[in-house]
This record gives structure tokens, sequence and C-alpha cells, in this order.
């Protein structure tokens, strides 16, 4: 392989002499046109077949199909329903629990737990066996929310995966599943 080929395969040269396959800026010669679409070319990406951008796109039409059918209604976010939800089906729970269960980090159950305490869908208090634990339980509005939200959410899942197969719709959420399964 020529010299020059084994540069190109490689990648535009950086500053730092590396390929910009490293991360490190071009050199003060700026690349033509032409040779960044070949590099481009070369590396194989395709945004539209991009998984992560596929599920950014799937999300955004769930988050939409969610704001139009509950967020309208109840002025409720995915979040504060799976909060919701999951405590109609566990009953009262910690809050690390509840985050847990919920695939939410510390933080983000924190706020939402917050917001629906201001609503008054929620009340907290300390644990019995540990003070340093929060106990979250459902207020009786808190209930009626979740309840009335539960079929909805169903409606907008069906929505969601209605261009499918009922076969296609298990596969997907298989797949999807498998995927999420490597964080645990």
């Amino acid at each position: 392989m020529r010299k020059a080929d084994a540069a190109d395969e490689a990648g535009p040269e950086t500053a730092e002499g590396g390929s910009g396959r490293t991360g490190g800026r071009p050199v003060d010669k700026p690349l033509s046109r032409d040779e960044i679409l070949a590099y481009y070319a070369r590396t194989g990406y395709s945004l539209e077949h991009h998984p992560a951008h596929v599920i950014r796109r799937a999300h955004q039409r769930a988050t939409a199909y969610f704001q139009e059918t509950i967020g309208a209604a109840s002025d409720l976010t995915p979040t504060q329903l799976a909060v919701l939800a999951t405590l109609l089906k566990h009953g009262e729970l910690s809050q690390n629990l509840l985050g847990r269960l919920t695939a939410m980090d510390p933080s983000t159950v924190s706020i939402v737990v917050r917001a629906l305490l201001k609503r008054g869908f929620l009340d907290r208090r300390p644990s019995d066996t540990d003070q340093r634990m929060s106990i979250i339980t459902l207020t009786e509005a808190g209930v009626r929310c979740g309840l009335e939200n539960l079929d909805r959410s169903v409606d907008i899942g069906r929505r969601l995966l209605a261009p499918l197969s009922t076969v296609e719709q298990a596969m997907l959420l298989d797949f999807l599943n498998r995927i999420c399964a490597d964080e645990d």
C-alpha cells in the first residue's frame, strides 16, 4: 500500500499527528469538500440508520403521543406517570427503590417526587427503620390520577406500535429490553 493510501485509510491528519478518529483537530490546511465527503463515505455513517437516532425519533413520537393524550388532560410528564404507576403496583416504597424500579437516577427521581408532592399526589415520610431513608406513598388524589391515566398510557403504547404486527411488536420490545438490560 502506498504511503498516501495508508494516510487516507487512517482519516484526516490532525495537529497532534494522529488521525481524525482520535478526535484531534485538522491541521492548518482545511479539507476540501470532496475530501470531507470521501472520509464521511468511508466511515459508513448514516444518520437515518443510526440506532441512537432512530430510537430518539421513536422517543419523540412517544412523547408527542403522551403530551396529546395525558399531558394535555392531566399535566403529567412520562416520568411522573411512571412514579404513580409504580406506586400503584408496589404500594409504598423508599425513594431509592422507587428510582431503581423506574430507571431514574437519584437526582431525577427526587425532582419528580418533589413535583408530585407539590401537586398533592404523594406523601413522604422518614422510614421507621432507617431515618436516612424516605418512604413515598400515594395520596388519594395520586391514586385517582394514576388509575385514570393507566388506560390512556396503554393506548399510547398501542398507537406507537400500531405500524408493526403483533409478532413485530413483541420482537421490538424484546430487543429494546435486551439493550436496556446491559445497564443493570
